[in-house]
């Protein structure tokens, strides 16, 4: 049986959890106000990832091991493509600069960061 890496569960809920945002968004649920927050802030953590598992294997094509420091790399160079990202579309595409967004993609680079390191380094959590 093949053992998976966190990252790539990670990068596996990413793609599916993007792939459910793109069709429930055709849907029409302007009256959930918790859903369309969830569904505008979803892709911003999905693509997260998704983009750190395809730095993983970038990583493992060079026949590099793929190290906590390598992944908080990857992390960093993320969250500068979504702050780009942001003002980019903020300057060019007539949409405003989202902090939500940035705050999901932040949200989600410390929670892969941290279930990477408690599980790399196997850290027992006592109450």
């Amino acid at each position: 049986m093949k053992k998976y890496t966190i990252t790539s569960v990670f990068g596996i809920i990413g793609v599916l959890s993007w792939s459910g945002t793109v069709l429930l968004r055709e849907m029409v649920l302007n009256d959930m106000n918790a859903l369309n927050l969830i569904l505008g802030i979803m892709p911003n953590i999905s693509a997260s990832w998704v983009f750190i598992w395809i730095g993983e294997k970038l990583v493992s094509k060079v026949n590099k091991s793929f190290t906590f420091k390598v992944a908080s790399i990857i992390s960093g160079i993320v969250f500068l493509l979504a702050f780009v990202s942001e003002i980019i579309h903020d300057m060019f595409l007539n949409s405003p600069f989202d902090v939500n967004d940035i705050i999901a993609t932040i949200l989600a680079i410390i929670f892969y960061l941290t279930s990477l390191y408690i599980s790399k380094y196997k850290i027992v959590i006592k109450k």
